[in-house]
């Protein structure tokens, strides 16, 4: 099989922003994935396959209007397994606990590991990492939540 490059992985990072950004069901996303060996990884919680995808997808149920812009693609590795960095805004509006909303942007930056997957040859997710999460000044969660990992006191400012 022909080895990722990181035009691979840039592609399927764009397309991970496009799923994201349109809330896609755990299931489509999970196909784009190595399937019960896929991670995504924040800090000390990691959350694996299927169950993994659907359990972010519930943590992220309160954001929409989700603009994931990934920038500035670096290869760590080319592997295999390829494995890159990428940072992000990421721009969205929360719903807060007392009915309103509220508008928040986050530089972002995430480490991920791509393989072929070995029944079709076709370039998936292996790992996502989250490095580093910061909100900008003035726009950061006002209500902080511990059980969930975009607004957990313990993860603003994470990585810094």
């Amino acid at each position: 099989m022909k080895p990722l490059c990181h035009y691979d992985g840039i592609d399927l990072i764009k397309k991970w922003a496009v799923l994201f950004d349109a809330h896609a069901s755990p299931l489509i996303i999970y196909g784009h994935t190595s399937g019960e060996d896929f991670l995504i990884k924040f800090g000390g919680t990691e959350l694996r396959g299927l169950q993994g995808l659907e359990e972010h997808h519930h943590l992220k149920e309160q954001f929409f209007d989700e603009s994931h812009l990934y920038y500035n693609f670096e290869v760590e590795s080319e592997g295999p397994p390829l494995m890159m960095t990428s940072q992000m805004v990421w721009d969205t509006n929360r719903r807060c606990g007392d009915g309103g909303s509220e508008h928040l942007i986050a530089d972002l930056k995430h480490r991920w590991t791509f393989i072929r997957r070995p029944s079709d040859g076709r370039a998936v997710f292996h790992h996502h990492e989250l490095l580093l999460l910061d909100y900008r000044d003035g726009f950061a969660p006002s209500e902080q939540d511990a059980s969930n990992l975009h607004i957990d006191p313990d993860r603003v400012g994470f990585g810094k």
